[in-house]
């Protein structure tokens, strides 16, 4: 491998996402592996804070959250990345939720952007890459 191949390797961005609908978990994999993303996936939000508190090298630059999650609500994971491993990690809330007081919590506990279901491949694209920037 070339030493600029292996630049390139060690600059892709990882994203988390947290997702219990395994379509959609397939179409988000997809779609961010194919723009460049290594993708990393938790399916609740156990996992999702287990994956939160992975080393370094294996770390998430960016988290793309849904809210509905089984075993901890999408509100705990982010309480727990802000409150507990006072990280200012990028989220990006992708979420079918309706419920405002539900997004005053998760806007008060810092996201980057909070997207409603169903969202544009553009859209989801475009936000992943502005809370990188």
């Amino acid at each position: 491998m070339s030493y600029e191949a292996a630049s390139k390797e060690r600059t892709r961005h990882r994203v988390l996402v947290v997702e219990d609908d395994e379509k959609l978990m397939g179409f988000l994999k997809e779609l961010l592996g194919a723009n460049g993303y290594d993708v990393v996936s938790a399916r609740n939000g156990v996992d999702a804070m287990v994956a939160l508190t992975a080393p370094k090298t294996e770390a998430p630059h960016v988290v793309l959250l849904d809210l509905g999650l089984p075993l901890e609500s999408g509100v705990s994971v982010l309480a727990f990345l802000r409150n507990v491993m006072r990280s200012g990690l990028p989220v990006i809330v992708l979420t079918g939720r309706q419920e405002p007081e539900e997004e005053e919590a998760v806007r008060e506990l810092g996201v980057s952007s909070y997207l409603r279901k169903p969202a544009r491949a553009e859209e989801v694209l475009a936000v992943v890459s502005r809370a990188l920037a």
